[in-house]
């Protein structure tokens, strides 16, 4: 069973600004263009907007979101490294998808799960949104227990992901990497041997066949595989 829900001092802000505005979540998702799961996420804290949507639902709500982004006080439980930015272009699309499969199982088990790039649809975002959210997105790192890394994709570029990895791996996170069978690891990943889905600090399965099965995988073994215990 998954965990309640902790409190989100942005979805607090959301939801407060929600009720003075008397709008609903269908009507702000609509106006925002989202499905309305996405703000039910924001609203939850299983999931933060991207700066063009803070943006929107700023004017949207007639609010200023600064206090509670620039000074984060909730402790999301997982944080997700997926190295689209050092993909091929050709690659990014399903990489996203098979990535968003894997987390929505994931989302069954664990409270508050941080992807950065959940919200990006193009290059352009991939590029310019990633520069103006690494600061938050240390902050967020800083204070999360847990880390996966989901790569279905061969890495041909330099990717911010490998940072956030080998920073997960200095501060002796709980870590959870899943690899695509017949990719290569990162490279600070080659001294480590695979190990099974036990109690470790670091998990690493190199021969994942797709994300269905490491979807299955999430959902048989729950929240022991990422390393997250009551």
């Amino acid at each position: 069973m998954m965990p309640q829900d902790r409190l989100s001092p942005f979805g607090n802000t959301l939801r407060q600004a929600l009720v003075v505005r008397r709008m609903s979540q269908a009507a702000l998702a609509k106006a925002m263009d989202v499905h309305p799961s996405q703000v039910n996420r924001w609203l939850h804290g299983r999931a933060m907007p991207g700066m063009e949507n803070i943006s929107k639902i700023e004017k949207l709500l007639k609010i200023d979101l600064s206090d509670v982004l620039t000074n984060p006080t909730r402790e999301y439980e997982l944080f997700v490294a997926a190295p689209e930015g050092g993909l091929r272009p050709d690659d990014v699309a399903d990489h996203h998808a098979d990535v968003a499969k894997v987390l929505s199982a994931a989302r069954e088990q664990v409270n508050g799960i941080y992807w950065p790039s959940e919200e990006d649809k193009t290059a352009a975002d991939r590029t310019y949104k990633a520069a103006m959210r690494t600061d938050r997105n240390l902050r967020v790192l800083n204070r999360c227990p847990a880390l996966i890394y989901l790569q279905f994709a061969e890495v041909v570029n330099p990717s911010s992901a490998y940072i956030e990895l080998g920073y997960a791996l200095g501060r002796k996170m709980k870590l959870t990497i899943m690899v695509k069978r017949g990719l290569m690891l990162p490279y600070m990943l080659h001294d480590f041997g695979a190990v099974g889905s036990g109690l470790r600090e670091v998990r690493i399965y190199p021969n994942i066949a797709s994300a269905d099965e490491a979807a299955a995988l999430i959902k048989h073994n729950g929240r022991a595989l990422l390393g997250l215990t009551e």
